[in-house]
């Protein structure tokens, strides 16, 4: 009788090892995306690409590598071959950096990568809904702004020397940007009158055109719609961050032309 109890004892305590150790699996990251896409000159929009959904305010982001070129995910053990062309890292993964080998603080560093970054910002488009650096909106961008400030970018607007390697495009006059394609409300600004805990810690996207140099040399614009699930216009801190959508046209012949359709 003792040997039978001390068995159904040992066999309780496995089945409750068992079910904590169910309940405090991590989530694993999903394998690589091996799917490929035969991506070619022209507009694509992408609705709400998983990044770090997991996610907060009080932390920098996983950072999440993607090929323009080929439309996947690329894992971080290739950060250093040309596979990938954007990084979003940063607070809600909402800092975009690009893949440039001799960049030193590009996460390509020492690898085949010729990218780089720049802002458009589009003075006429600004003047809509933008106060000015650390301030809120005098409203949210509507949709239309975002499709407007997209098709006005025609072609690279600069030269390559101007383009950023070494630093990333992020949030207005947050981190490590001094002009970004997003406002941070760190504190509740756009809604002065609710409650802080409600309106507080909100990205909102910006109608800004971000020109992109993929790891290949091609040429591309981006905007960014949205970082939060479902790319809501007026997002809550109810929403979800982490789920990418965002509309970008890429010319594959090797010119800077960017009128396309």
């Amino acid at each position: 009788m003792q040997k039978t109890h001390l068995l159904c004892m040992a066999l309780a305590m496995f089945a409750i090892a068992c079910s904590k150790s169910d309940t405090d699996t991590p989530v694993v990251n999903p394998p690589e995306d091996t799917t490929k896409v035969d991506v070619k000159t022209g507009v694509y929009t992408l609705t709400d690409l998983a990044a770090d959904t997991a996610a907060t305010s009080g932390a920098a982001a996983k950072a999440f590598y993607y090929s323009l070129e080929d439309q996947r995910t690329i894992p971080a053990s290739q950060v250093q071959t040309a596979n990938w062309d954007i990084a979003f890292t940063g607070t809600y993964n909402s800092t975009i950096l690009v893949n440039n080998g001799k960049a030193k603080y590009s996460p390509g560093y020492g690898g085949p990568g010729v990218g780089g970054i720049y802002l458009v910002k589009d003075a006429a488009i600004d003047a809509e809904y933008y106060m000015g650096p650390q301030k809120a909106f005098k409203t949210i961008p509507a949709r239309r702004l975002f499709d407007s400030a997209f098709a006005h970018v025609k072609t690279v607007p600069v030269s390559d020397d101007q383009l950023l390697t070494n630093d990333g495009i992020g949030l207005d006059y947050f981190g490590p940007s001094t002009d970004g394609w997003a406002f941070y409300d760190f504190y509740g600004l756009q809604f002065p009158d609710a409650n802080p805990d409600s309106v507080a810690h909100i990205c909102y996207s910006m109608p800004r055109t971000l020109i992109i140099k993929t790891a290949k040399g091609h040429y591309a614009k981006m905007v960014i719609y949205s970082i939060y699930k479902g790319a809501p216009e007026l997002p809550t801190r109810s929403g979800k961050p982490g789920f990418v959508t965002f509309k970008y046209a890429i010319q594959k012949d090797g010119s800077k032309q960017l009128d396309l359709k």
